[in-house]
Order: C-alpha cells, then structure tokens, then sequence
C-alpha cells in the first residue's frame, strides 16, 4: 500500500534556514573591499538607494571610499518631486556637501554638476583636502558649449550649506597631501587666485588633466608638483562673449619628473624656468590663434623629449613663411623618435626639413598626411646642415599617389647617410611600384636603402612590393624589385 504524504509537514532546521537566506543573498556576503568596488560603479544617488535592500545595507552607503556624484541622476528623479531646476542645484550640493562630510578617508570623488561657481568649487575643494581624497575628477559640463562667466549656484543656499561653507571659511584652502590624480574638465577659474591654491602645492601628485577649462583674466600660472608623472593640458575653451576662455598667458612648470606631456590649443607661452628634464614622449597639437605665438620657447620648454608627436600647424612654424614669428628653435637633441602630422604643401616640407634639422640625434620618423598629396612646385636638394647621422628608418602612411611623393623620397635618399629602409603604407586602391623606378638617377648619401610599399585589402591580405637600392661606381642608385603577398 502506497504512503500518503498530503498531510506530512517539513519543518527546517536553524542551519538550513541560514542556508536558504545566504544562497538568497549572496551579495551580502561578499567582503567589503568587492562591495565597495561593485558600487563604485554606480552613482551616489543609486548607492543611497541601497540601504532599502536589508537592515545590513541600511548605513552601507555611510562608508563607500569611493563617491560618483552626477546631477544628471539627482534631477531626474528630483524633479519628480516638483522642484525647479535652481532648487534641485541646492539640494544637490547640500548631498554632495553632506556625503562627504560623514565619512574618511576618500579614494575617490567624481562629480559632474553642470551649475558650479568659483566659491562651490573651492569649498569642495577644502572638504576633499581635508578628508586626504587620493584621486579627484571633476566636470563642470563647461568649456564645450558654453562658459559659465555669469552663471553661477543660486545664493539663497540652506542652513547646512552655510554651515558647511562657514566651517570651510575658517581655514584657506590647504594643499592636498594625499592627492594623487586631479582631473578637472570644463572647470571654471575666474581672476581669483583659486587655481594658484590648487596647482601651486601638489606634493604626491602623479597625473593632472586639465581639460576645456575656462581661464579669465589669469595671465599667469604655476604647477609646482615634484611627482607628477603625466600632464594633459586641453587649452580649447571656447570664445564666450567677448571672453578668451582659453588659457593665453604664461606657463610656469616645476615639474622635475614629469615624462608625459599632451597638449591641444594654441602656442603655449612656458616660462624658461619650467622644469621637464626626465621627458620622454610629448603630443603637441595646435590650433589657430589670433596672432602666431612663440613657438621657439614652448621648444625651448619640452627640449628634452625623447619622443614627439606634432600636428601641421607645429610643423607649419618651422617654415620660413614663420620665420619672424616662431622666433629661434632650440635644438632637441634627446629627440629619438618623431611622428608628423602634416599636409602636403611646399611650407610644410620646407618646415619638416628644418624640423629635422633641429633633430640631430633622430633614429625614427614617422610621417602621417592629412589630406592627399597633390603635385607641388616643391624639389629635393642636398642641405648644408644634414639630418641625423642616427636615422635608419622611415615610416610614411599616405591615401595619395606615389608620384606626388617622389621628390620627398628623393630628399631622405639624399640626405640620408645611415638610412637602411623607408616603409610607406597607402590607404586606397592607388599602388602603383612602377612610379619609383625613376629613382634609380638619385645620387644616394648611404650605401643601400630598401624601400617597401604595401596595401591593406578589405581581405586582410597584405600586398607588399619591396625595391633595394644601392649605391654604384658612379654614385647613382642601382635597384632590384621582390614582390610578395601576407
């Protein structure tokens, strides 16, 4: 007879009960340092929301080192509640304020808050100095669309941001001993002296970026930090009613160990006692300006760069049409490895040749062109000053045809004593490895050069052609020719 089991009741035991709610909650039970690191990702606006899941997280948010606070979150859901946009900035600063003030140490802080004035921000600042914060991003949503010369967080503030402010009122703002990482985006530093607090004593900071700030009426700026390792600099704040946003004074760098630097805007004006002498790679790209600057000292600047990278307009400089200008070009003779942007016109050539005559002890060039290059009244020629003794390599990445390159090609085979290969890589459909047996009447300055073409297919099959030349009894070029396909 079978056993009936419709009226048998389960009862569970105290440990399978333990068991049921753990295999529930098994994010509860991971250790702390994982939790902290899962809720770094979300904003502080969610990571309050936390403290609804269970009596555990109710106070979890309380010590999370690392604090994301976006505006963005906080008017969407804040705005529900009927708020008008100025009051929303309020209650935003008087969270943010309130986070940082109940908890230590900080990792780290990120804030995107569209509405930040130049009191707003230094009050951050002092409570991040005092609470040894190791890494700080800040992005006000300025310097892109529009600069926040009048706009500003509305003055009638609550009773907690007043006393906050008061209590940040009773000291200056200190130097940060812990910072480590600084990243302000969009930031905007008015004629008070609150980027002079903030750059001027940086003791461990290792990375800096300053990006599409606002500078007014700052004519002068100093960055004292022994460690700083990395220095991003994106001087492209906009024009906002009459106002140059954009950083146009000088530069003064006491920076002894910084080895990389990257910089977007017009030509910088740096101090002749900044202090770069451990650089080894360095990005310039500069925009147009109103009146060409002295690019001369900004060379002077970054002199010992081992590896640099240019736009057209630093290469444009160094032509004669720039001549009285760009000033006189220190040389940069710890430059090893150069990459050019440039087109292809006769100043620009001109101001390459001069580029590489600055570069006495170049091993590596790379030149990469804008734009397709075109038939120029420009012609190679043998120069008084030669180019590096040291440089054997050529790399040359072009969407134009062959036969417009022919006299640069000329040039480095003229010109080049130590150079052993010129690679050039062609973007479109233009290869054509007949265009070069003219060279074959070039009177080489080294021994032999072999010189490869190659073309990407959509495939992935890399068809290369590959010429070798050598020197003859009467000094002209002899070649043979390989052909192959990776």
């Amino acid at each position: 007879m079978g056993v009936s089991t419709k009226n048998i009741k389960w009862t569970q035991t105290e440990d399978e009960k333990i068991i049921e709610q753990e295999s529930h909650d098994r994010l509860s039970s991971l250790p702390s340092e994982i939790l902290d690191h899962i809720l770094s990702f979300l904003s502080m606006n969610e990571v309050v929301k936390t403290g609804l899941l269970s009596r555990k997280w109710r106070y979890f948010w309380h010590s999370t080192p690392c604090l994301n606070f976006d505006f963005r979150d906080f008017w969407n859901q804040e705005r529900c509640l009927n708020l008008s946009y100025n009051e929303c900035v309020i209650k935003f600063w008087v969270f943010v304020k309130c986070a940082i003030v109940i908890r230590s140490p900080i990792c780290r802080l990120r804030l995107y808050c569209e509405k930040c004035d130049a009191v707003q921000l230094e009050s951050l600042l002092h409570l991040c100095a005092m609470k040894e914060v190791q890494e700080l991003d800040i992005f006000t949503g300025y310097g892109i669309l529009q600069c926040p010369i009048y706009c500003g967080v509305p003055t009638h503030v609550d009773a907690f941001i007043q006393g906050v402010n008061s209590l940040v009122e009773l000291q200056p703002l200190t130097s940060f001993s812990n910072l480590k990482t600084l990243n302000l985006v969009g930031v905007h530093f008015d004629g008070s002296d609150l980027a002079e607090k903030v750059l001027s004593d940086c003791g461990v900071l290792e990375t800096l970026s300053l990006e599409y700030c606002c500078f007014v009426m700052i004519n002068y700026l100093k960055i004292s930090a022994n460690k700083l390792r990395i220095f991003n600099f994106v001087n492209n704040g906009p024009y906002w009613w009459g106002y140059t946003c954009m950083f146009e004074g000088e530069l003064e760098l006491h920076t002894p160990n910084l080895v990389s630097f990257w910089y977007i805007g017009p030509v910088l004006q740096l101090s002749r006692s900044s202090d770069m002498p451990f650089l080894k790679n360095a990005s310039i790209e500069l925009r147009c300006q109103n009146k060409p600057g002295d690019l001369g000292a900004m060379v002077l600047g970054i002199r010992h760069v081992q590896e640099l990278s240019v736009s057209p307009n630093f290469v444009l400089y160094y032509s004669p049409a720039f001549e009285k200008y760009a000033g006189d070009f220190s040389p940069l003779d710890s430059l090893r490895c150069l990459k050019v942007y440039m087109e292809f016109t006769e100043e620009h050539v001109e101001g390459l040749v001069k580029l590489l005559q600055c570069s006495r002890n170049l091993e590596a060039l790379c030149i990469g062109f804008t734009e397709h290059p075109r038939t120029i009244g420009w012609e190679s020629r043998k120069i008084d000053v030669l180019i590096s003794h040291k440089l054997k390599e050529i790399e040359i990445f072009t969407s134009g045809d062959l036969v417009n390159l022919l006299e640069l090609i000329k040039f480095f085979l003229e010109n080049g004593k130590s150079l052993e290969k010129i690679n050039i890589t062609q973007k479109e459909e233009m290869l054509d490895p007949e265009e070069l047996y003219t060279l074959h009447q070039v009177q080489l300055a080294c021994e032999s050069v072999s010189i490869s073409i190659g073309l990407a297919s959509a495939s992935g099959t890399i068809k290369m052609f590959e010429f070798s030349f050598w020197k003859c009894g009467s000094g002209t070029a002899g070649q043979s020719i390989q052909y192959s396909y990776r």
